[in-house]
């Protein structure tokens, strides 16, 4: 009995040690990230690590920042230098952690007791208990399907942070430039009423124009110089957010960008089917998905637990005062007289039924999400090809015409000068348009989770500082 117990008390020891040197692997899943943004975005993420990559992603961002930025150039910095996101990234490590820590033995417990006597026989009387949750042996597979569920379901999370993260940024850069275009329009609105009012005065200082009309021109010149400002403003407001998306600061917010909107593509995705194509890759559904299954594996493992949530099992020695040894086995478990799951499980049921409800909201709120994008970018497409079909040429016949009647005597400066103010706002229309259909159709891209179809289906091998994908990650190559 001796041999048998302490053989007993070896064995839980041992497999307690062996299941305590697994360490957390370094991935966390981060791969399957890489490659959902590289399919969706055609952009490359990178978990800093405090390693040599990540000074060539220093690097690689600088030098993009270095030339004039693009919408793509302004996605890839966010996605690399959004210290937002790198902090997401840190929610794989705590639940590959977890799905470690779910394969683990807990450890054994060892109670000592020593107890002096009062009176003869003298000797200390010493208590000594290994003991091991011995049940928990058997729950080891459920606890790691629920951790490997959990770890899934982050993988999921994060991945709709990093597709968020690039539809606002592409918006944001579109909106600045939007916001740059319009001050360039408003600056040149100033400078005719500018001169609109420098012709007034001229007039009205040699007598052939009323108080009246010096009067307007000069509210006139007054409204565009606050136009003017407020749209410096929003320019100021637009970069901000930018930098804020891209994580710059310091001298690196002195970057530059073409200030001019990209014309409608020639191609355009088409309703059908971006309903489906959202439910399929929305990673916030994923991730839904991957919280049902959690809390199914949950109830399962609550139901599995209900009796025997800890059950010890281990060896005991008792040195009595006389000097003598009993050593025997041990064994507790609990007795289910009155906790016997009645509250845990209707618990667990009740919580899988709301993850599987709030999925199904999910998936409505989606749907209508993608229908309600994919119109606003549809008209915002048509209203910005009517102002490029029609509004501005006959703006700028209209312009012409009025500067050959102009040149014939028949109207006046004013005439003029007004005609061209309003071929100016005309176009002020036509960019404001054109940055509705952007910002739409970046929404759009948002609600289906990814770029939209008629975009390129092929990732780019390197970006612009001549880094591949696979330069880029940290483990030495995607798997």
């Amino acid at each position: 009995m001796k041999n048998h117990t302490i053989t007993i008390a070896v064995a839980v020891v041992a497999a307690a040690g062996l299941a305590g040197c697994t360490t957390v692997p370094i991935d966390s899943g981060f791969g399957d990230v890489q490659r959902i943004a590289a399919e969706r975005t055609g952009a490359i993420v990178q978990w800093s690590q405090h390693t040599a990559d990540d000074r060539a992603v220093a690097a690689c961002v600088h030098a993009m920042l270095a030339n004039q930025l693009t919408a793509g150039q302004a996605v890839q910095i966010a996605l690399l230098n959004n210290h937002h996101l790198q902090a997401t990234f840190e929610d794989l490590g705590i639940a590959q952690a977890d799905l470690v820590q779910a394969g683990l033995l807990k450890n054994p417990i060892f109670d000592l007791g020593v107890r002096v006597p009062t009176r003869p026989p003298s000797n200390t009387y010493v208590d000594i208990n290994v003991t091991e949750d011995f049940i928990n042996v058997f729950f080891l597979p459920a606890r790691r399907r629920l951790a490997q569920a959990q770890l899934e379901q982050a993988k999921s999370r994060v991945t709709s942070e990093v597709l968020t993260l690039a539809t606002d940024t592409k918006a944001a850069f579109y909106a600045y430039q939007a916001a740059e275009q319009l001050v360039e329009l408003r600056q040149s609105i100033a400078d005719a009423t500018a001169a609109s009012l420098n012709a007034a005065k001229r007039l009205h200082d040699a007598g052939n124009n009323t108080d009246l009309d010096f009067i307007n021109s000069k509210a006139q010149d007054a409204r565009a110089k606050v136009d003017l400002a407020d749209s410096q403003a929003d320019a100021a407001d637009a970069r901000e957010r930018l930098n804020e998306l891209m994580g710059l600061w310091g001298d690196d917010t002195a970057w530059t960008t073409a200030h001019q909107l990209p014309d409608l593509p020639a191609r355009e995705a088409q309703r059908q089917g971006l309903e489906t194509l959202a439910i399929r890759q929305r990673a916030d559904l994923a991730a839904a998905r991957q919280d049902i299954a959690v809390q199914a594996q949950a109830l399962g493992f609550t139901k599995q637990t209900r009796f025997l949530a800890e059950t010890n099992i281990g060896a005991e020695g008792e040195r009595e005062t006389d000097g003598q040894w009993r050593i025997g086995p041990s064994l507790s478990l609990p007795i289910p007289l009155f906790d016997q799951g009645q509250a845990a499980i209707p618990r667990a049921q009740v919580v899988l039924i709301q993850s599987q409800q709030r999925y199904l909201a999910l998936a409505v709120d989606v749907r209508s999400q993608v229908r309600g994008a994919a119109t606003r970018m549809f008209s915002a497409r048509a209203k910005a090809q009517l102002y490029h079909d029609q509004v501005l040429p006959l703006q700028e016949q209209v312009v012409a015409q009025t500067q050959l009647q102009y040149n014939g005597m028949l109207v006046g400066v004013f005439q003029l000068l007004q005609v061209r103010r309003d071929q100016i706002d005309a176009a002020r229309e036509y960019i404001e348009s054109l940055r509705d259909y952007w910002s739409a159709r970046a929404a759009l891209e948002r609600a289906i989770g990814g770029r939209l179809p008629d975009a390129a289906t092929t990732q780019p091998s390197t970006m612009p500082c001549g880094m591949s994908l696979e330069d880029m990650s940290i483990y030495g190559g995607l798997p």
